[in-house]
């Protein structure tokens, strides 16, 4: 016996809306997205039908921090390429210090 049960044939998903975005729209959807916790479709289906999509700050916040962490190493290869030394200390010490706010926020 399955444990899922199938959808009534009206209740089922079928139809396929195109839409077309610029890339900086389209990054910024799932964007939008990506911070609510919801895949593309159901993102769009909420707000094309004006249903709520609570934001999670938290999420949206941990997400920062990870882009911020890239930067950082990414700062760093930099460093690397040009010949420089990078200030090793520094930087692991903002990596580190940016780990424990994900885990902080993440409780």
């Amino acid at each position: 016996m399955s444990r899922f049960k199938k959808k009534e044939e009206g209740d089922r998903r079928t139809v396929r809306v195109p839409i077309r975005f610029t890339e900086q729209e389209a990054q910024k959807v799932k964007h939008l997205a990506e911070i609510r916790q919801m895949d593309l479709s159901e993102f769009m289906r909420r707000a094309a039908l004006g249903r709520k999509a609570d934001v999670r700050y938290e999420a949206e916040i941990v997400l920062s921090i990870c882009d911020l962490t890239r930067s950082i190493r990414a700062l760093h290869a930099t460093f690397i390429e040009v010949g420089q030394m990078p200030p090793e200390a520094e930087l692991l010490d903002l990596i580190n210090q940016a780990k424990e706010a994900m885990l902080r926020i993440s409780k």
